[in-house]
């Protein structure tokens, strides 16, 4: 009787030992996920930390009217009235081929505006 309880014992500590450290569950896999996990809440803090950054820049710029101003004036070439727009061209800087500066496209607003 003793010998069937200890081959009872010892087979259930084999089958355990197996389930443990060999099984789809075992413990190096639970380990390993919970890394992954603690590793994947960290980055979405990061990330959920740097949308609030980036939702607080975004209001700022909506409601700064000197940033909006200067935003206006250089990328879509717009002036105060009684203003005038200079450029200056350094004839020592290489033309850029096929691509249109800003100032290309606002001369030609200008030109298709002042032909209305």
């Amino acid at each position: 009787m003793d010998s069937v309880l200890l081959l009872i014992t010892l087979g259930l500590f084999i089958y355990f030992s197996y389930v443990l450290f060999f099984g789809d569950r075992n413990i190096f896999k639970l380990i390993q996920k919970e890394k992954i996990k603690n590793s994947l809440q960290q980055e979405v803090t990061q990330l959920q930390l740097e949308k609030k950054i980036l939702q607080d820049t975004i209001e700022y710029l909506k409601s700064d009217r000197f940033f909006i101003e200067k935003k206006a004036r250089e990328d879509l070439g717009l002036m105060k009235k009684g203003e005038e727009i200079y450029v200056i061209i350094d004839k020592d800087t290489p033309k850029r081929k096929k691509e249109k500066r800003w100032i290309d496209k606002v001369i030609q607003k200008y030109q298709e505006f002042k032909l209305r």
